[in-house]
């Protein structure tokens, strides 16, 4: 009973100490609450869209160990403020193990806070959520519903993360006398030594790093590169701190401008915070950098992918068939599509008279070679080969159906669209048959386009005959081949579009000839990738915040910790003869360059990482390099603006720690 009633006389006296570590510890427990009860309410079903659950799911793997790490660092730095209450307790008579048992009540009292209080806040926050959720997905289910798992998980991780606490505080306990316990939050620090190895190290893996994110090339190797120039990256920005910058300290305290008021005092303040806090900064560092990356991709998905799929898809409904028996492989005739057409307007009650009808040869990929006088014969699998280009085929008569003015051409004379990379050849042998380039189009519009990675264009022929001649002409291998379809597009309303989409597909499966339909209705296209998307978007936002109130956490720590250590070097400055105003514009100064150095570096990271985000994003088939560049920049100025607000909350904290003693 006494231990109890000490242990809650202490978080009541304490309390200014425990708030910290109980607003970390209720943050992360409500950011696990919401991401659980979404993903496992029952009513999630309802909206038919399973993958929505399985983006969630991912998303709650990450944040639960990132949530436990957090609320490590937020209980170490509390046993480090309490350390001298446990020394007294020592010297005053109480054992080791009382001590750890109060310690453990402690902790016991913030659990029960943290589970309860959080629970309260997370049903209310997930609610709210719950309706931005839906509205991202493009849903109309706005009831959320809570699963006994949804309370339970985390419950269960808070458990977890404070079994590790407990462990935590009686190893620290346990294994400090009381005069360490007593004296550990004054105790002063030695000069850092200069490594200069490391320091070359650090640098050179962080080039290295960017080396890798800047020329990976597009392939199965992506992943494992990304990976590896993480790592090299991460590690390289630990070393960054811990021995660049104080080797690089040591170098100004060796110029002659080092012995003026400010300098002096700012750079060996420095040098001697670095040691104790480059772990620190290097972490608040890797938490915007990872806000950074998730943000824009997760939005660069939302955004991107809506924009593509309008160009991919200027008509609501695509209609293709083709035929897929064994003795024959390729094209329907126009009359078996007319057929099949016509059976479908009677099924749906909608007329398809204003579609547009036309061939399409897929898009293989081929090697082209350089110069005017180009030469294609063989096709590739891969995206990596010099020279591989994805090329559609199309008929001058389809784009002119389509609204497009094009120049008229001879029988052996084609025009080049390039969709990206740059091909500006004069002729081309098109395997064994020449071609002369009558031109380049500047832009096609209305024609489906099928999104691929790396180079892509379009060759239009003269005519239909012309267009059906090249693609006979190419020579397919069992790796390589395509298989044309002919296929009708058209505009229609959202009810219309569905019903046509599954009239014609169940025309298919009725015909008696072996014939393939697919169905494409582009409402339907637009509510999945919304759905995918918007779960990645509340994904990106949910991990995003958790990454800035990391940081948040890490930097409050680190203002107040540096506070209370410097209150007295700042008082002993100003008794020998620095002015208060050289005191303040000295407490400013380093406040200023320890606390945006880690944004800076996070934004130096992203530029060295963006080649390699774009082109993971480009593989979702999002290409708008202006979109990609907007995204960013409005990323980087919200965190930006986030973190500024954080550094003034926070530096006033120090601020008012110091000044108090000078």
């Amino acid at each position: 009973m006494f231990y109890l009633k000490l242990a809650q006389r202490n978080i009541r006296k304490s309390f200014k100490n425990f708030a910290p570590f109980l607003l970390a510890t209720m943050m992360m427990f409500v950011l696990n609450f919401i991401l659980a009860s979404i993903a496992l309410s029952p009513q999630l079903d309802k909206l038919g869209i399973k993958s929505v659950s399985v983006v969630l799911t991912i998303g709650q793997i990450i944040l639960i160990p990132f949530s436990i790490g957090i609320e490590i660092y937020a209980y170490r730095f509390l046993l480090k403020k309490r350390s001298r209450e446990f020394g007294l307790y020592d010297i005053l008579g109480l054992g080791k193990a009382q001590i750890i048992v109060v310690a453990l009540l402690e902790l016991l009292f913030l659990l029960l806070a943290t589970v309860t209080l959080g629970t309260i806040s997370g049903v209310i926050l997930s609610k709210f959520l719950f309706l931005v959720f839906i509205a991202l997905i493009g849903g109309n289910y706005f009831n959320l519903t809570f699963s006994t798992l949804s309370f339970t998980i985390p419950i269960i991780v808070a458990l977890i993360a404070f079994i590790l606490l407990a462990v935590i505080g009686t190893w620290t306990i346990h294994h400090h006398s009381s005069l360490s316990l007593l004296h550990s939050e004054s105790q002063g620090e030695r000069e850092p030594k200069s490594r200069g190895f490391l320091a070359f190290l650090g640098v050179l893996l962080l080039v290295v790093g960017y080396y890798m994110a800047i020329t990976v090339k597009i392939g199965p190797m992506i992943v494992t590169t990304f990976a590896v120039a993480v790592l090299f990256v991460i590690v390289g920005t630990y070393l960054f701190y811990v021995a660049f910058t104080i080797w690089y300290l040591k170098r100004q305290k060796r110029g002659r401008r080092y012995y003026q008021p400010e300098k002096f005092i700012t750079t060996n303040a420095l040098l001697y915070r670095m040691k104790q806090n480059a772990i620190g900064l290097g972490n608040i560092t890797i938490l915007v950098t990872m806000a950074i990356v998730t943000l824009v991709t997760t939005v660069m998905l939302q955004t991107g992918l809506k924009q593509n799929m309008m160009v991919n898809m200027p008509f609501t409904t695509e209609l293709s068939a083709m035929n897929t028996g064994d003795t024959h492989v390729g094209n329907v005739s126009e009359e078996q599509f007319k057929s099949i057409l016509s059976q479908t307007e009677k099924k749906s009650q909608v007329s398809l008279k204003n579609g547009v009808q036309y061939v399409d040869y897929g898009t293989p990929r081929m090697i082209l070679s350089s110069g005017k006088h180009v030469t294609i014969n063989h096709l590739t699998d891969s995206y990596n080969k010099a020279g591989a280009t994805t090329v559609q085929v199309v008929s001058r008569d389809t784009l002119i159906k389509l609204g497009n003015k094009l120049p008229k051409l001879a029988p052996n004379d084609v025009l080049i669209h390039n969709y990206s990379g740059h091909f500006n050849a004069e002729t081309i042998n098109w395997f064994g048959q020449l071609l002369r380039v009558k031109g380049q189009t500047t832009d096609v519009k209305n024609y489906p386009t099928q999104s691929s990675i790396g180079n892509s264009m379009m060759i239009v022929a003269q005519n239909d005959a012309q267009a059906e001649r090249l693609y006979q002409r190419i020579k397919f291998d069992a790796n390589s081949y395509t298989i044309p379809r002919r296929t009708l597009i058209i505009n229609l309303s959202k009810r219309d579009s569905k019903q046509v989409a599954k009239a014609f597909k169940a025309e298919g499966k009725s015909s008696v000839s072996p014939i393939s339909t697919f169905a494409v209705d582009r409402f339907a296209r637009l509510h999945e990738a919304q759905a995918y998307t918007g779960g990645f978007l509340f994904i990106g936002f949910t991990l995003g915040l958790t990454f800035i109130i990391g940081a948040a956490l890490i930097i409050y720590y680190k203002q107040i910790a540096e506070g209370e250590q410097d209150k007295e070097a700042f008082r002993i400055l100003q008794e020998v003869g620095l002015s208060k105003k050289e005191v303040s514009q000295t407490i400013n100064s380093q406040i200023r360059l320890l606390f945006f150095m880690p944004i800076v570096v996070a934004i130096v990271h992203f530029a060295g990482a963006y080649m390699m985000v774009s082109k993971i994003i480009n593989d979702f088939g999002i290409t708008n390099k202006t979109l990609m560049l907007s995204v960013s920049g409005g990323v980087i100025l919200l965190i930006a603006v986030v973190y500024y607000i954080i550094y003034k909350m926070t530096s006033r904290s120090y601020v008012n720690i110091v000044q108090r003693h000078v």
